[in-house]
């Protein structure tokens, strides 16, 4: 499967519901300022590693504006809600590494969701020659560490006081 711009995929998760995958669009900016305010305080938190009231209109347009090579979204709607975002920017002085970040709205957590959207993350990259994938988080984000933890790829952590940074190798799976 090809993660490219016309990408589409309706996904069913542990609960039943059916959510759509697809590429973000310019057009999205609206769902995403509604899907923010979806979000628990918590939730926000731990995805912005800070609070997040709003998206300022520069904000809003590179979030939905992707290059599909550099920088890849993906997004999960149930109708015309934002439920879920996945995404990954290419590191510009490491060429075969990005940064990813992902976003469950509250009440879809749990169902499989978050992995779901980094499997697609994953497969997106590596279609792109990405090796590394990279991440910083808050130490109390248990199910981000549950997330990475549970990949059939190597991870090396590391804890700094609050925050955990961590690479996951794309080209090392777990023995065993």
């Amino acid at each position: 499967m090809k993660i490219e711009s016309h990408y589409s995929d309706d996904v069913v998760l542990k609960d039943g519901r059916i959510v759509q995958f697809r590429i973000v669009q310019p057009g999205d900016e609206v769902a995403f300022i509604d899907g923010l305010i979806q979000c628990s305080d918590r939730t926000i938190y731990n995805r912005f590693m800070g609070t997040k009231p709003q998206f300022s209109s520069a904000e809003l347009k590179y979030l939905t504006h992707c290059d599909m090579e550099n920088h890849v979204a993906i997004v999960g709607f149930r109708g015309e809600s934002l439920v879920a975002v996945g995404r990954a920017i290419r590191y510009k002085h490491r060429h075969n590494a990005a940064d990813f970040g992902i976003i469950v709205r509250d009440d879809f957590q749990r169902n499989g969701l978050g992995k779901h959207l980094l499997d697609l993350l994953i497969l997106a990259m590596e279609e792109r020659g990405i090796a590394y994938l990279c991440g910083e988080m808050f130490a109390t984000n248990s199910s981000m560490f549950r997330l990475v933890d549970d990949l059939e790829f190597v991870t090396d952590w590391i804890l700094d006081g609050a925050t955990a940074s961590f690479e996951i190798d794309l080209n090392s799976r777990k023995q065993g």
